[in-house]
């Protein structure tokens, strides 16, 4: 499709009226950094990397900024309600998605409780956002455990590239309702960004899962002097989320109440070109309030059961950059973090849970000769009650010409089980003096972590020229020590607990291709091809084979992502995304889905004013015949929506 695609938009991009422009021959090769911490052009990075950059990110049409993941090859996206979504790599998730790493700024934001990201909480929008960086597949020896099936490192402007007043509007169908303000300028060596933001959200068509989101953060940078820079972050958020299924005792119909805060402090020194370190500390916090009570199901009892907790991360790092020599770099560190946990109704703990984390990294490059790169790279991490775990990298790139290179890579990571997979101590309760009448979950078992080993071969293009890049791989993952949730075949009244059970197996393959047409026009295509296999104990002591769990569905054989666009003399610009995903079984509540398509199509049109300018848009999203779209549960369909939007910076 690719190939065919590039044929037939070959003579435009030859057009006389369109030429090719001098900075599309001579554009700079991209430079990531999530895949070894060092600063590296994409064909020297030892892992399969996909760059969302602002020229996708405002093309795509995407109002949520998870469906951005969409564009990534072998990523799923899953919307729980029509505010708690999931994210995934090669599938295996619930609406946790427990093995993804992601980062806004260097600062993780998985939650250590449940694990996964509560993506609506996040004091973030698409607007302050430079890039996106995407590791598909373990990385664990640069980023730590939990980056698993891959890594999402979000980086945000720098405010001194937003010196305006913007605000930015946007209403539709499904009741969608928001609106955007930021404030960013610069003073004398400060540059700071403030930003406050109101989401409304009607979510589904057929289901009780309404939201509401407001929040502020803020960020300064401070140049203190030539060597040393200071960046501060810090952002809080609240709302509420309806959820739950009719009829159903245990996800009735009813609204929780979500908050959330973080602060982050970073120092850099610059010692010399190539050589610099860093000490960074960050502070995550979450509260969720979910609880209800039920007089039908166990009546004439009143009961009460819940899912609500709050939980915590303090983080410290040191990190060290330098310069070996022309051939040889590296970079190293230490870190130590706090996670705490505590929920009367999940844990039966109205006091914190801790575990505590040491580890040391360090990652080495080494180029060989002209041609061939060498990267070591590895973790060692330490958590209370677990034994200490390492997680290896090695790379091995072969540049075969000024456009070709050839990846070998192999590596092994961990995941730590989270506080509720670890620690789940849930009951059904008498409604206000709390005492349990019916255990529903509870972990006896100190769990060992999961961990995956994988092994691929990668092939990128880099044809600047053409405004081209071509990235495929070859890929196999195996998955030992799943976690899995089990019930008691000799005891069926006794609670469901976790165990390590299982292994999986994932062969695949992936090709992500972004070709640059024009100044004007750019088209970007994602395919994955996949199959796996595996299986886990799901009631203990198994005996016959329906006390499996097979896990052959849990990864869609065939994803597909194609987002192009071109802006007009008029200054109009028209983009389109079409989305496919074969049919899937999504772990834990999630249920068996169809094949989804889906069709998005934005029409933009920028104006200037004096000392200001903006865009206005229309947004259509799943339009076409197939237009039912169903996702990660059989009830959340929801057909067609149109969204108008406006923007407007004062300068």
């Amino acid at each position: 499709m690719g190939l065919g695609a590039i044929a037939s938009l070959s003579v435009q991009a030859m057009d006389a009226n369109n030429p090719l422009t001098e900075e599309l021959f001579f554009s700079d090769v991209p430079v990531v950094l999530s895949a070894t911490r060092l600063k590296q052009a994409l064909p020297d990075s030892p892992a399969s990397v996909t760059v969302i950059d602002r020229t996708m990110i405002e093309v795509s049409g995407a109002i949520e900024l998870v469906d951005l993941l969409r564009l990534v090859p072998g990523f799923q996206v899953g919307h729980y309600t029509g505010s708690k979504f999931t994210v995934s790599s090669h599938g295996n998730a619930d609406r946790f998605a427990r093995d993804m790493q992601v980062l806004v700024d260097g600062r993780s934001i998985y939650d250590p409780a449940f694990g996964g990201v509560t993506w609506s909480d996040q004091e973030l929008d698409m607007d302050d956002i430079q890039r996106i960086e995407v590791i598909r597949g373990p990385n664990a020896s640069t980023h730590g455990s939990n980056s698993f099936a891959g890594v999402i490192n979000i980086v945000t402007q720098h405010p001194s590239e937003q010196p305006a007043i913007r605000v930015r509007t946007l209403v539709g169908d499904g009741g969608r309702r928001q609106i955007y303000n930021r404030f960013a300028g610069v003073e004398n060596n400060l540059s700071y960004r403030v930003a406050l933001k109101y989401d409304e959200n009607d979510g589904f068509d057929t289901r009780h899962d309404s939201s509401d989101t407001r929040w502020l953060s803020i960020r300064s940078d401070y140049q203190i002097n030539s060597r040393d820079a200071l960046l501060l972050e810090l952002g809080q958020s609240g709302g509420t989320r309806e959820d739950g299924f009719p009829a159903d005792a245990e996800q009735p119909f009813r609204a929780t109440e979500d908050n959330h805060a973080f602060q982050q402090l970073r120092w850099t020194r610059s010692l010399a070109p190539g050589n610099e370190y860093s000490l960074q500390f960050y502070h995550n916090y979450q509260e969720i309030d979910d609880s209800f009570s039920d007089a039908v199901t166990f009546a004439p009892l009143d009961v009460s059961l819940g899912y609500g907790f709050k939980s915590q991360r303090y983080d410290l790092e040191f990190q060290h950059t330098f310069d070996i020599n022309p051939a040889q770099r590296m970079v190293w560190g230490l870190g130590a973090r706090r996670d705490q946990a505590k929920g009367v109704w999940t844990f039966k703990r109205g006091d914190w849970m801790t575990r505590d984390q040491y580890r040391a990294f360090a990652n080495y490059e080494w180029r060989m000769t002209d041609s061939l790169l060498l990267n070591l790279g590895g973790m060692y991490e330490k958590f209370d009650q677990k034994e200490g775990f390492f997680s290896p990298m090695a790379a091995l790139n072969l540049k075969l010409d000024e456009m070709n290179t050839l990846r070998l890579r192999a590596t092994r990571a961990y995941r730590m089980p989270t506080f509720w997979e670890d620690f789940a101590d849930q009951s059904v309760v008498l409604t206000g003096s709390m005492v349990p009448i019916l255990q529903t979950y509870k972990t006896t078992t100190n769990l060992k972590p999961e961990y995956i080993e994988s092994f691929e071969l990668g092939y990128l293009g880099s044809f600047e020229k053409l405004g081209l890049t071509l990235d495929m791989k070859l890929f196999h993952e195996e998955i030992k020590e799943m976690i899995a949730e089990v019930a008691d075949l000799n005891a069926p009244d006794q609670p469901f607990a976790y165990i390590n059970s299982g292994s999986f197996n994932i062969n695949g393959f992936e090709v992500g291709l972004r070709w640059d047409i024009s100044a004007r026009s750019m088209l970007h295509i994602a395919y994955s091809l996949t199959n796996a296999y595996g299986s886990q104990i799901k009631k203990d002591p198994p005996t016959l084979p329906e006390h499996y769990r097979i896990l052959d569905r849990r990864v869609p054989p065939l994803t597909l992502s194609v987002l192009g666009s071109h802006q007009f003399d008029n200054g109009i610009k028209l983009s389109s995304a079409y989305y496919y995903m074969d049919d899937v079984d999504w772990a834990g509540d999630g249920d068996d889905i169809d094949i989804n398509r889906r069709w998005d199509i934005k029409i933009s049109k920028p104006f200037e004013l004096e000392r200001a300018d903006g865009e206005i848009a229309l947004i259509f999203q799943n339009i076409g015949p197939d237009n039912d779209f169903q996702d990660f549960h059989t009830e959340n369909v929801w057909g067609e929506r149109v969204f108008l939007q406006a923007s407007l910076n004062w300068y």
